[in-house]
């Protein structure tokens, strides 16, 4: 009765699983067969086209796998083993949500030409920064990258990969559970330094409810405090508003202080920041970002609005920049983002005993993209 009282709970309140940290769950094996029977079974029933990319029979093998194993594997490898049954439908939108159930190793890396480089690293590792990621316990990079993408969505695109790797290889039970570190408790980076040195740094990973003050390379190229993140951040560069747009949490309250702020300010060009927006409410987006941008004749000219994107911008984000390209005059900046032309509603679940959340795409709606989305290509037609 418990149990499902608390999925009861966490079906309610549907953020439940990342508004704090948890403990990974304790189940039984039974209980852990119990959850991968609900997640294929609820896969099967809310997504409108689950077998569209990968046969139906791939994820019954992953199952099945995951099912047998149960017992003999920890509590974390069965948690990665459901990751990698949701991840296999392919689409960004079917995932199993471990927000605050995993520890982090002090540091965050960056896809740049090619590879990966510590851009943020805990205050005391400071040393660590403009370094390239080589290798994890002496799994080279590219070898941790092919494990690591079991447990990505292969059916967005390359930069959807690149933004999730990117997540993945800070993650501490992933890394073991997949074979790349030896042990959930630590592991052995290898970096090498701008001036081709290399080194090797044993870390500790944080515990999800531990914080880390982060630094980054500041504008002097030393090490300069990062700021935690926030929904929507404005800074004013002289007369230039450069908004961050970050996500969507409490959008109506903040966009209206915000954009009260560049007017009083008369900006004459406005830069809105997507780089780090990975989606939430597509009309809250177009009512408070769009359409309030399009609105604003002196900010709504060639070569005053600009737009920057990234593989992270992903879901809402990436059809809210779509509104922006179509709908005002912006120049869109920067790397293509991390999804299809193809955005979907989600019915978010809870796995039946764990506190892990559950998300599947229920509608599908393909729109034209233009070149700077998905992998570049564009999408002349419309499904709904």
């Amino acid at each position: 009765m418990f149990s499902k009282l608390f999925t009861a709970a966490l079906m309610m309140f549907g953020l439940a699983g990342s508004c704090w940290a948890q403990d990974i769950p304790d189940l039984t094996a039974e209980q852990w067969r119990e959850d991968v029977d609900a997640l294929v079974a609820g896969i099967e029933r809310d997504h409108r086209e689950a077998w569209n990319f990968v046969p139906r029979a791939e994820v019954m093998r992953l199952a099945d796998e995951a099912a047998q194993r149960a017992g003999a594997a920890t509590d974390a490898e069965m948690l990665v083993a459901l990751q990698r049954i949701a991840a296999a439908v392919g689409d960004g939108h079917t995932f199993v949500d471990v927000s605050g159930l995993y520890s982090r190793y002090p540091f965050d890396v960056s896809w740049i030409e090619g590879d990966f480089y510590i851009v943020r690293s805990g205050a005391s590792h400071g040393e660590l920064l403009g370094g390239k990621l080589v290798a994890i316990d002496d799994t080279p990079v590219d070898q941790a990258l092919e494990k690591l993408l079991s447990l990505v969505p292969r059916n967005e695109n390359r930069f959807h990969e690149i933004d999730a790797l990117s997540g993945l290889l800070t993650q501490a039970e992933p890394l073991f559970a997949l074979g790349v570190a030896r042990s959930p408790n630590g592991a052995t980076f290898d970096v090498e330094t701008a001036d081709g040195r290399r080194e090797r740094i044993r870390l500790a990973p944080r515990e999800p409810s531990q914080p880390t003050e982060f630094v980054t390379i500041g504008p002097n190229g030393r090490p300069a405090a990062v700021e935690p993140p926030r929904g929507l951040r404005l800074s004013m560069l002289d007369d230039v508003a450069y908004l961050d747009f970050a996500s969507y949490a409490d959008l109506e309250k903040e966009s209206a202080i915000v954009w009260s702020a560049i007017d009083r300010a008369g900006a004459r060009a406005l830069i809105i920041d997507f780089r780090k927006n990975r989606g939430g409410s597509l009309a809250a987006g177009r009512e408070y970002i769009s359409y309030a941008a399009w609105a604003r004749s002196q900010l709504n000219r060639a070569g005053c609005l600009f737009v920057l994107t990234g593989p992270a911008t992903f879901s809402a984000a990436m059809t809210n920049v779509t509104d922006l390209r179509r709908e005002t005059e912006a120049t869109i900046v920067g790397l293509p983002t991390g999804a299809r032309p193809i955005s979907g509603e989600q019915v978010v679940y809870s796995a039946k005993l764990s506190p892990a959340r559950v998300g599947r795409t229920t509608s599908l709606s393909v729109r034209v993209a233009g070149r700077y989305c998905g992998d570049a290509r564009s999408v002349d037609r419309t499904d709904d």
